[in-house]
């Protein structure tokens, strides 16, 4: 399970991968706009959505390329969320599957920014 970290350590955290994707030899994440991705923002009402369905136990998130970009060679990438069900198939190995609703086109920061207090 994920764990609340200090609010020090996490701006230190965010902070130092901003200047990791910002630098010459960083892996520059950006956002459709150009700006170097800092993170998304993920509204209430599709995480509410997901976590509907009661055979949900976590949401999975996964690194897509952005559909505006498919097939450049551009780093611009968004995230797909998914439910994740626990798996009872045997023939599986992991332990979640997707419940089948995948939402894609998270606004990036920036613009969609918060600000850490």
């Amino acid at each position: 399970m994920a764990s609340i970290i200090d609010p020090t350590l996490a701006k230190s955290l965010i902070k130092e991968f901003q200047q990791q994707n910002a630098s010459v030899n960083g892996p520059a994440i950006k956002t459709p706009d150009g700006h170097y991705l800092n993170g998304f923002f993920i509204d209430r009402e599709s995480l509410e959505i997901i976590l509907k369905n009661s055979n949900v136990v976590g949401i999975s998130v996964s690194f897509a390329k952005h559909p505006d970009f498919q097939g450049a060679k551009d780093n611009i990438f968004t995230i797909a969320l998914t439910g994740a069900e626990p798996n009872n198939d045997p023939n599986l190995d992991t332990p979640y599957v997707s419940n089948g609703d995948i939402f894609d086109f998270m606004p990036p920061c920036p613009p969609y920014c918060t600000t850490l207090v």
